[in-house]
């Protein structure tokens, strides 16, 4: 019964690579004021800040165009520049005016329409939010 379970296991994860496989898990942030390419994968917990305000930044449609938009800003609490997120943290609602402290999973997860593994973040924690 122990062996069954951990074929089970194995064939989920070798499958779950597979469905990645193929995919441009690649992508290029500004750290620190540097470009840098980045591989995303799944991180169970990060503490990040976020910024008291949005900022400007592009955004790709689903056709491809650019376009203007308003980012969460964030940074880990060691770096000392902020950079814009131009998604959503599921489980988290943001109020502008305050700066948050938060720990949040990542998961790599497969777009398989667009050709690309995108990160997705999700919300373990307030660990704190700070009027400004």
């Amino acid at each position: 019964m122990k062996k069954l379970a951990i074929a089970a296991l194995m064939t989920t994860f070798a499958l779950a690579g597979c469905s990645t496989m193929n995919l441009d898990d690649k992508r290029t942030m500004v750290v620190e004021g540097q470009a840098m390419d980045v591989k995303v994968v799944n991180i169970p917990s990060l503490k990040v800040e976020l910024a008291p305000h949005k900022a400007v930044c592009d955004v790709q449609t689903a056709t491809g165009e650019m376009i203007k938009a308003e980012c969460l800003q964030f940074r880990q609490t060691f770096q000392r520049n902020y950079t814009t997120f131009n998604g959503d943290i599921q489980g988290f609602t943001y109020e502008p005016g305050y700066r948050y402290v938060l720990d949040v999973r990542q998961e790599a997860v497969a777009d398989e329409a667009a050709g690309v593994v995108k990160p997705v973040w999700y919300l373990n924690e307030v660990i704190s939010k700070t009027a400004e």
